[in-house]
């Protein structure tokens, strides 16, 4: 599996005060939660990596799926409360 970073996810990832290397470090991470999500409004369906960093951050990233298993990465921000929660509640399942 690649990864490709689309044109516009700098801004996105600016924007979320997420950093190249944090996106990195959570696809590559040891325990991350693969989980499919579909926009509410478009009905369109996505891959997102529920992972922490290397220094712990909860992040998560969002893909969208490319030709084999290759994927583009479009976006990512840090998990909100509900969410560490949901995640936290995995994690100990680990």
């Amino acid at each position: 599996m690649s990864y490709q970073w689309w044109y516009g996810v700098f801004t996105v990832l600016a924007m979320a005060g997420v950093g190249r290397h944090e996106v990195i470090e959570a696809l590559y991470a040891e325990r991350r939660w693969p989980r499919r999500a579909v926009d509410p409004v478009t009905g369109l369906s996505a891959l997102t990596i529920w992972a922490r960093t290397d220094e712990g951050r909860p992040l998560i990233v969002t893909l969208r799926p490319l030709d084999g298993f290759d994927h583009q990465i479009v976006a990512a921000q840090p998990m909100t409360p509900e969410q560490l929660e949901e995640f936290s509640k995995w994690e100990k399942t680990r």
